[in-house]
């Protein structure tokens, strides 16, 4: 078992190395990958097929500003991020497009509460910040 190990050593000694230096380096993502959502509050039409659709009962249609100016309020998805499953059918059956997918995935999710999970429109659609870098 020594010998073999050696012999494994020896044989990649001139290989690059296959461990990545994260965080430091982040990694690169391909182009389907499915992060935290994101929510254009202007295409929003606060429909609720994201929430039909959701196969966790993760979406749920609550009433939110339109904008952080406006007193206004209307309907739009907040999203329980504990409980998502980051399929994408959400997106998928928008009819708007107001949702999207984006390649944030450790800043805004790595949290020590329940309630700090519970994605509001105002953080979906970045009116407020949902993680370390303000992402």
């Amino acid at each position: 078992m020594v010998l073999k190990n050696i012999a494994r050593a020896v044989k990649n000694i001139y290989k690059p190395p296959i461990t990545r230096r994260y965080p430091e380096v982040p990694t690169e993502l391909p182009d389907r990958f499915r992060g935290l959502q994101k929510l254009d509050k202007s295409k929003c039409i606060g429909c609720g097929i994201c929430a039909n659709t959701c196969p966790n009962s993760a979406i749920k249609i609550v009433r939110a500003r339109v904008s952080p100016d406006s007193e206004k309020t209307r309907w739009f998805p907040a999203i329980d991020i504990g409980h998502c499953l980051f399929c994408g059918l959400c997106i998928d059956q928008c009819p708007q497009d107001a949702l999207s997918s984006t390649k944030v995935y450790t800043t805004g999710v790595i949290r020590w509460t329940h309630e700090e999970l519970l994605y509001t429109p105002d953080m979906l659609a970045r009116e407020v910040p949902v993680g370390e870098n303000g992402e």
